[in-house]
């Protein structure tokens, strides 16, 4: 990235100002815990708009642990990235720095010199930090250093049943089962094309509180694909292009025809997640494509009306019967979080990091589970009866009082180990029907760096096909779909689709490398 770029006046300043003016939490004065050491500030800034956190000690239970376990204050600010930008360019940056992990921000601090090494801090100070190898080789420089701490991040160390790990994805469908049950069906009718699309039409004739039902939604065509089928590489390893796959084709022409019955509705392709998530809410919609969309949705559903349930249905084989190949949830992480070259808590930033990942604290900082909540019986968390009767009664002030909200340090696979057998969902029958793939070398090979010269090919592409897309889905018909198709990927051609697909091809095979998974 161009620094001039980031230098632009008045965005730069205000963001600067924002930044030193923003609210700081009353810290205590005094660490109260293990040893007498004077307690340290260390200010973090977090490039996540909708993000916010205030650090208080006295009245929250995770905020306090920290304070007494390590003597470290913390003094939060949260903004975008312009915010970010502003801080680089003004060179003020605070002693962490957390964001998206595939940001050019995070690049920029680590090839500039801004950012800390973090093996040689680590070495000297904390050498019992708990982060696998593999996120310091998948995240190392080029210049050879690791600078980087991703959250969320899956490691092959970490995932198998030694350890207790498992790859997770958020391509599931899920349904109405009050209304399932209402028209007659059952969910293994779900797994077929044929069954969906009768429990579409039926659910279609269905209202619920005077609504009429919405029967689909979520329309993602690289979830469908991967329910039928569609494979990331040959038998080879040879990356393949997911654009040109019989199950791509196969997977529109699913939508087309749901389209055409008037069973997935035009405003599919223009409603935000927040919409789709309000509809799921109100009741409306009876099948449902991707957790994202139902994670929250469902609950306030089921709260509203204890009969409607939207649960987990598994997902759609296509015409050849093959196992669905899912794609995992971002394996290399969510966010990064950084460490200052200028900071001068060298040391205090170190052991707090490794407090912080320790297996007790990443249990304690993990959403749903919290501080001070749980009992660990026969290897397991067991959240007490207490705590669950607090969130019952008041949600919003058990979670203020139990949870961190602090998540940028957090290995799922640790809450996996410790996670109870019931909802260790590798460990239900109906999640061994199908194949989860790591997701690091797929999403490295559609990972273009901005100022490649690859990029500009790809947006071109992407934007093209976007919008290509939704004309192939509302054809008229089932030719008029396929011939749409064949003349998108034609036009794709044109615009350089082959000169991306060797590009894609280069970068899944370096991150294969890197993984240590080539086939010879």
């Amino acid at each position: 990235m161009d620094l001039k770029k980031l230098q632009t006046g008045l965005v730069i300043l205000l963001g600067f100002f924002l930044f030193l003016s923003g609210c700081s939490a009353d810290l205590p004065a005094k660490k109260s815990g293990k040893g007498q050491e004077e307690p340290v500030t260390i200010t973090w800034f977090v490039a996540l708009d909708s993000y916010s956190k205030v650090w208080n000690p006295q009245k929250n239970a995770a905020d306090a642990k920290i304070f007494r376990e390590t003597g470290i204050n913390l003094e939060i600010k949260s903004g975008s990235l312009k915010d970010l930008d502003a801080l680089i360019a003004t060179d003020s940056l605070p002693d962490l720095i957390t964001m998206e992990s595939r940001t050019v921000e995070r690049f920029l601090l680590e090839n500039s010199g801004m950012a800390e090494p973090l093996e040689p801090l680590f070495e000297k100070y904390a050498p019992d930090v708990n982060i696998p190898d593999s996120m310091k080789e998948w995240y190392r420089n080029e210049d050879g250093n690791w600078y980087s701490i991703a959250s969320y991040y899956y490691g092959a160390e970490r995932v198998n049943p030694e350890f207790g790990g498992y790859q997770v994805t958020h391509n599931n469908n899920y349904v109405r089962k009050d209304l399932l049950e209402q028209i007659g069906m059952s969910m293994e009718e779900l797994n077929t094309k044929k069954g969906v699309l009768e429990a579409l039409r039926a659910a279609k004739k269905l209202t619920y509180k005077n609504q009429e039902i919405i029967p689909f939604s979520g329309w993602w065509t690289q979830n469908i694909a991967e329910q039928f089928g569609m494979q990331t590489e040959d038998e080879k390893g040879k990356y393949l292009s997911k654009y040109r796959q019989p199950e791509w084709l196969e997977a529109l022409q699913f939508g087309n025809q749901m389209y055409r019955e008037g069973l997935m509705l035009p405003e599919e392709f223009t409603e935000s997640l927040g919409q789709r998530k309000k509809q799921i809410q109100s009741g409306r919609i009876f099948l449902c494509s991707g957790y994202s969309s139902v994670q929250d949705a469902q609950d306030i559903l089921h709260s509203n009306d204890r009969n409607a349930q939207m649960v987990y249905a598994g997902h759609i084989q296509g015409d050849e019967s093959n196992r669905p190949n899912l794609k995992s949830v971002p394996s290399e992480g969510w966010t990064a979080t950084l460490v200052s070259a200028e900071t001068v808590h060298k040391r205090e930033i170190a052991r707090f990091i490794s407090y912080m990942t320790q297996e007790e604290a990443t249990l304690d900082a993990a959403p749903t589970i919290g501080t001070d909540t749980y009992d660990i019986v026969n290897g397991h968390y067991v959240i007490r009866d207490s705590v669950k009767q607090e969130f019952r009664e008041n949600y919003e002030k058990a979670a203020q009082k139990y949870y961190l909200n602090i998540e940028f340090f957090v290995d799922w696979t640790i809450v996996q180990k410790y996670q109870p057998v019931s909802e260790r969902t590798e460990a239900n029958e109906e999640y061994n029907n199908f194949v989860i793939y790591d997701s690091k070398a797929v999403d490295a090979a559609e990972d273009v760096n901005t100022d490649s010269p690859m990029q500009e090919i790809k947006e071109d592409i992407e934007s093209f096909y976007n919008n290509a897309e939704i004309e192939i889905l509302t054809s008229n018909s089932l030719e008029n779909c396929t011939k749409k198709y064949y003349e998108t990927i034609a036009r794709m051609e044109e615009m350089g689709l082959e000169e991306w697909e060797a590009y894609e091809m280069r970068q899944y095979y370096e991150a294969k490398k890197k993984l240590g998974t080539v086939k010879e």
